[in-house]
């Protein structure tokens, strides 16, 4: 029997991908379960169940929401962060932090957030 495969299917793309945020699975680092990317991707580490993939990316969506927002950006070696447009811009070396540590400020507002991105 011929299947044809969804479009989701025929890009790579998981299957919590929506319109304007592909989803990709990758083999992330050791601990990372997934990132946000400034070009309005997220990738998924490989493997990761459905139920904490959807938390995950939901996470991830609310960073897509701050950089879009100007509030952060990151190279390679630095985190800017922009709490709101009145305050000034911190910048982190990446080298000095633990990357997703709830401590920092914009993961606290991602954790806070996060759960109004889950899909319902």
């Amino acid at each position: 029997m011929f299947k044809l495969k969804s479009t989701k299917e025929i890009f790579g793309l998981h299957k919590f991908s929506e319109h304007g945020v592909p989803v990709f699975e990758k083999n992330l680092g050791p601990g990372i379960v997934a990132e946000a990317n400034k070009d309005g991707s997220i990738f998924i580490n490989k493997g990761t169940s459905d139920d904490i993939a959807e938390k995950a990316i939901a996470h991830e969506k609310v960073h897509l929401d701050q950089m879009n927002q100007g509030k952060l950006d990151y190279d390679d070696k630095t985190v800017t962060w922009k709490k709101n447009n009145h305050s000034p811009a911190r910048v982190y070396l990446r080298s000095n932090m633990q990357e997703g540590g709830a401590g920092l400020e914009w993961e606290k507002e991602a954790y806070r957030l996060q759960d109004t991105k889950l899909k319902k």
